[in-house]
Formats: C-alpha cells, structure tokens, sequence
C-alpha cells in the first residue's frame, strides 16, 4: 500500500497594489521559485485554499503531499 506523507504551508506573497503589469494582473513575488522548491524535493500541490481570519486579515495556504520514503 502507497503511504503518503502531507505538508501544509502558507503561501508567501506579496501583491504590489501599486504596480500592475501591462495586462492588469498584480505581482506576485516568489510564489514560482517556493513550489518549485518543494516540488524539488517531491512535493506535489494538492490544493490551496484562501483563508479569511475574524480580524479581516486573508492569507492563503497550499496543501502538498509526496509519497512516504522506506
């Protein structure tokens, strides 16, 4: 039987609300090169999710799995 193992992580991004790109969407630095990181090391991106905090604050986390070693 395949055993997996799951790590849950906050995506860290940064919008620039004052810079847009030519086609209007914002900039999201690093978010790229921190998945490919993890994918890297076997990490597959299952899910992520937006989450909205009672103060109004938002964050998003990423949900990822890889197949369990020995």
């Amino acid at each position: 039987m395949v055993k997996w193992e799951y790590k849950v992580v906050p995506v860290k991004t940064r919008i620039h609300s004052d810079h847009f790109q030519s086609d209007s969407r914002p900039i999201i630095d690093d978010v790229q090169n921190d998945l490919n990181t993890l994918g890297n090391e076997g990490w597959e991106l299952v899910s992520v999710q937006d989450i909205s905090l009672p103060d109004g604050r938002m964050f998003t986390v990423a949900y990822l799995k890889r197949r369990k070693k020995g």
